[in-house]
């Protein structure tokens, strides 16, 4: 195998390289045939399968060049799916082939710097000695080529016929963002953290590939500064992998300060091993002192677990009624500010009152007043719908506009305009029949307050680029409303949805119109999650620029107030912390698991974490747990062992009424809950007061997990007796087992002919245990930090940010709906709603049509996205029709949790029809397309499971939550079908699968930490 490899990787280079300079240089064929396939000649007289090597090797230089979007030569067609490393080779050759042709299709005044095949030097970190460096559109690209584990995902492609997409790279460090985008400052923090990186004992290939192109970037630009530059993209690109790549805006500061320091780092990281890479199993005296030494850290790691484990850290947070107050102070301040058009922010911790004392404070103004409330979850529009309509007021007319039924949206399809039928279905959504309800309420006689209510995710993009608030602009800014009302716009938990900063954008632009009208009106901004306006400072300007935020763990100043202008409305912004109980008692907990089957480690986790809580959990009689565990299938089965350990229990969902009464009213022990409960949940039960929260964390993935967690923490408050209570915070860390299946995907990145399999177990166990300790130093500081107001540096996990765009489609709903059946099962335990989840999911099949491989909108290493790609959606007649029996015979149990979701269901039922077509974004990946139209005979196929997210900006999968199936096929004439995987509609993949986004290893986040 390690022939195989390292040749394999230099093919993949080739290829790329062939595919990349086609039309693009004079000297192609001279290039092709002396640094190509000479150098691949020479490199296959050492395999050992030369002889099947060389007739392929043949069959690409007879045939390359040829133009990837026309049909392919004939005799490099239907080559079969045998498993050969003949078919190896020419799988990853045109791959590559495929993959740099595309890469580079699009670029524009594209100048190359350093293509050749090979390094011209020694030295470290010298730009002569990278793969691929060249200027396109303004950017440096710095490309270095690696392997990935691509042999062995080619060796099952071609035995089993049958995989799991997308393809990531496994093994790395665990990563968190810094939020840096500019790339003078990110190769300061670099070296700012090098103590610490030279204090890794061992540095993975991906770490040492990311210094490597850091240091031929930064010593390219230092020897060339160039002003005509704008951006610098580093890219790690594999053949099948998600590749590493990250994007940074240069602006103009020198780097040659940082020289030779990034160079000699490189060159000391570089010759550190990645531990597995010790694992050559010829030398059994090696073999003995690695497995001895790794013992013996394994049982020191262990030591400082018990350590831990027998720690309690006491907290005390600040109180919360200081926040209370405050928040009282500047809302009241800030109504009394001479200025017609003003804008607050208040960061202050949940539970300080910042939505209630907004309502009071607008209810006894004087004048005529129109509110619009904006939240990102429905459940907190409800709550403040039904408090405002318990005041029973008359001078207050409440709007709440729901979703249209079916017969109402087919109805408002179209429109006449003059002699013309006008499409207004994009446009015709919540906030324009809400702002049609408003306009209506301003003619009736005693109306001083209007007030609206929607989720803030009705602020979108339409198809045709105008936002959704622009029917505010339209409608309700005419002399007479805008003369006799004062607008005032809530955005509650902003944070809390992806639209958050592009929904605060378009209010200030609204309220700018208002200005310039000679209106009055006031926007206030609420999110304990921004916890310092130094933060939304940041990112209200980065995200002007860039127009998304990734998710990221940011470093800034805390400040406790501050005022500055964004798109010419002076904001006001405050923050105060603390939380609503005298004391918090940090408690860590680690599981160890064993067993490496599937369904016999969820049972082994299930029991340990059962036992946890009946150990911990001995007060039941009088206060209730709250256990937040993200795993659906984990929380229903520990919700059955908690039950036969005499525990009553509730499973709290978003989207069940029936659960936020019994959180209320009930005598449940343990309310156990995803996601959905980290914001807008009530917890307040005076009579059972939530003093233990158990959060159950899997892995990384540590940014989004952080702002749940802190929410989730944030839940137990609400009522007197419940905030005088002493809250015990469980932190639960899982360190799973090391499965065949982990060790196959680290064994795929080894070079070797022989490794041994235990010193890879053993390495993987201690990898784990390290990692999860350094997880816990950095949640266990950020919570301490999030109990109250800090002083000077502090470090804020934020949530994904982008914009949003509506395109619609006939499938997108039926996630949604399958969730809501999926959360009334875990909570009903009926197997009639199990069924009716399986049959809806498969009843429904999606395949593309009519792809037009030219057509593509643009290329994210390895895929091809098609912005507006044809999708056939069918619903099989005979499970439609046992669905549809299941929802009538389940309709009472539906309604008594939603009746908005029952109706939306039923409404889906009748939209999912055979044949039906939608434009919906999609990304092809260059394998299926190698695989269909190279390889596949007719009738052939090859199937894959889309698992996860898609790229490291975490693009969303139309359905990725219940994994669709996708596959390769080749018809008899025609008819070709390609493995693709479907996005949601409001993804910026432009921004983020391009890059626009740097990851760090957590030991550096540690770093920072210890050094604030």
């Amino acid at each position: 195998m390690k022939w195989e490899v390292s040749f394999l990787g230099l093919v993949f280079e080739c290829a790329f390289k062939l595919g990349f300079l086609k039309d693009r240089v004079e000297d192609y064929d001279s290039f092709k045939q002396k640094q190509v396939f000479a150098k691949l000649r020479g490199e296959i007289e050492s395999l050992e399968g030369k002889h099947a090597c060389l007739p392929a090797l043949e069959l690409l230089e007879r045939n390359i060049p040829f133009e990837p979007t026309e049909n392919p030569p004939k005799e490099l067609t239907a080559l079969g799916h045998e498993n050969s490393l003949h078919n190896y080779l020419l799988f990853l050759f045109l791959t590559g082939y495929y993959e740099g042709y595309f890469y580079q299709k699009k670029l524009k005044k594209l100048e190359l710097i350093k293509y050749h095949i090979g390094e011209e030097s020694l030295k470290a970190g010298i730009y002569h000695n990278t793969d691929l460096l060249f200027v396109a559109d303004d950017t440096l690209y710095v490309v270095d080529f690696k392997l990935a584990g691509a042999y062995s995902r080619i060796n099952k492609l071609f035995t089993t016929k049958e995989d799991s997409i997308p393809y990531k790279v496994y093994g790395l460090p665990v990563n968190l963002s810094l939020g840096e985008l500019n790339f003078e400052r990110f190769v300061r923090n670099v070296l700012n953290v090098e103590d610490k990186l030279l204090t890794l004992k061992s540095a993975s290939t991906e770490l040492k590939g990311f210094l490597q192109v850091l240091s031929y970037a930064v010593d390219y630009l230092s020897e060339n500064p160039r002003e005509d530059l704008k951006e610098v993209c580093l890219s790690l690109l594999y053949p099948l992998a998600e590749p590493f790549v990250a994007r940074f805006y240069l602006e103009g500061n020198s780097l040659e300060p940082y020289r030779e320091k990034v160079r000699e780092l490189y060159d000391k990281i570089r010759e550190k091993t990645w531990e597995y890479e010790e694992v050559d199993a010829t030398s059994k005296a090696r073999i003995s002192r690695l497995i001895k030494e790794t013992q013996e850290k394994i049982e020191d790691l262990i030591q400082e677990v018990k350590r831990r484990e027998e720690e309690v850290l006491d907290i005390e947070p600040d109180p919360i009624e200081q926040a209370r107050k405050d928040v009282k102070e500047r809302l009241e301040w800030f109504l009394q500010l001479d200025q017609p058009v003003k804008a607050i922010c208040l960061l202050h911790s949940a539970g300080s009152g910042k939505t209630s004392q907004t309502r009071d404070l607008i209810l006894n103004l004087e004048g005529n007043h129109i509110v619009f409330y904006f939240a990102t979850r429905k459940v907190l529009v409800d709550r403040e719908y039904q408090t405002l309509k318990a005041t029973q007021r008359r001078d207050l007319e409440l709007i709440y506009e729901k979703k249209t039924t079916a017969e109402t949206e087919r109805a408002k399809k179209v429109k006449m305009k003059g002699d013309t039928a006008q499409d207004i279905s994009f446009q015709s959504g919540i906030i324009r029949r809400t702002v049609d309800k408003v306009k209506s309420a301003t003619t009736k006689d005693g109306r001083r307050f209007i007030w609206a209510f929607l989720t803030q995710q009705a602020i979108v993009n339409t198809h045709v680029g105008r936002s959704t608030t622009e029917h505010i602009k339209d409608y309700l800014l005419s002399g007479r409303i805008r003369e006799n009302y004062t607008f005032h716009f809530i955005l509650d938990e902003f944070l809390g949805h992806q639209n958050g900063l592009f929904a605060v954008g378009e209010l200030l632009k609204l309220l700018e119109e208002i200005e310039q009208k000679g209106g009055r009106a006031n926007l206030y901004i609420f999110d304990a999650n921004g916890y310092t306006p130094a933060l939304l400072e940041k990112l209200l300007k980065e995200y002007e620029r860039f127009e998304v935020i990734p998710s990221a763990i940011v470093l800034t100043e805390f400040k406790q107030e501050m005022s500055f202008e964004y798109k010419g409305i002076k904001l006001y912004c405050f923050a105060k912390h603390g939380y609503p109980s005298p004391k918090m008692n940090l408690v860590r907990r680690f599981v160890f698991l064993e067993k490496t089957k599937l369904e016999e480690r969820r049972k082994e986790l299930i029991c340990k974490l059962a036992q946890i809580v009946e150990r911990t959990f001995t007060d039941k009689e009088k206060s209730t747990a709250l256990m937040f565990i993200q795993n659906k299938d984990d929380l229903a089965e520990l919700e059955r062992e908690l039950k036969s350990k005499g525990f009553e229990t509730l499973v709290a969902t978003a989207d069940s009424r029936k659960s936020q009464e019994s959180i209320n009213k009930g005598h449940q022990d343990i309310i156990l809950s995803t996601s959905a409960i980290s914001r807008g949940i009530d917890l307040s039960r005076e009579h059972k007061p939530v003093n233990h929260i158990y959060a159950v964390i899997y892995d990384w993935g540590i940014e989004n997990n952080l702002v749940e967690l802190i929410q989730s923490i944030s839940r137990a408050r609400g009522d007197k007796k419940t905030e005088q209570e002493t809250k015990t915070l469980h932190l639960i860390y899982v360190i799973p087992p090391t499965t065949e299946y982990i060790l196959d995907h680290i064994e795929e990145y080894l070079d070797e002919e022989k490794v041994d399999g235990q010193v890879i177990e053993l390495l993987y166990r201690k990898h784990s245990i390290e990692q999860r300790l350094e997880l816990d130093f950095v949640i266990s500081r950020i919570i301490q930090q999030f109990l109250k107001s800090s002083d000077g540096t502090v470090l804020v996990p934020l949530p994904n940010q982008y914009k949003t765009y509506y395109i619609p489609n006939s499938i997108s709903e039926i996630e949604g709906v399958l969730n809501f059946i999926d959360g009334l099962y875990q909570i009903e335990k009926d197997k009639d709603l199990d069924e009716l989840r399986e049959t809806l999911l498969k009843a429904l099949s999606v395949s593309v049509v009519n792809l037009k491989i030219g057509s593509y909108e643009n290329y994210f290493h390895p895929y091809l996205l098609f912005s507006r790609q044809k999708l056939r959606s069918s619903f099989d007649a005979k499970k439609r029709r046992k669905a549809e029996e299941l929802v009538e015979k389940l309709k009472p149990i539906l309604e008594k949790h939603n009746e908005d979701k029952t109706k939306e269901l039923q409404e889906m039922m009748g939209k999912l029809l055979p044949g039906q077509e939608d434009q919906v974004p999609v990304l092809v990946p260059v394998y299926a397309l190698v695989l269909v139209r190279h390889f596949l005979k007719p009738k052939e196929k090859v199937e894959f499971k889309v698992k996860g997210r898609i790229g490291r900006g975490g693009a969303d999968v139309l359905m990725g939550t219940v994994e669709p199936m996708t596959k390769c096929y080749v018809g008899d004439v025609g008819g070709n079908e390609y493995a693709c995987i479907t996005l949601t509609e409001d993804y910026p993949y432009t921004e983020v699968l391009s890059g626009r986004f740097v990851k760090f290893p957590v030991e550096f986040i540690k770093g920072l930490l210890e050094g604030s």
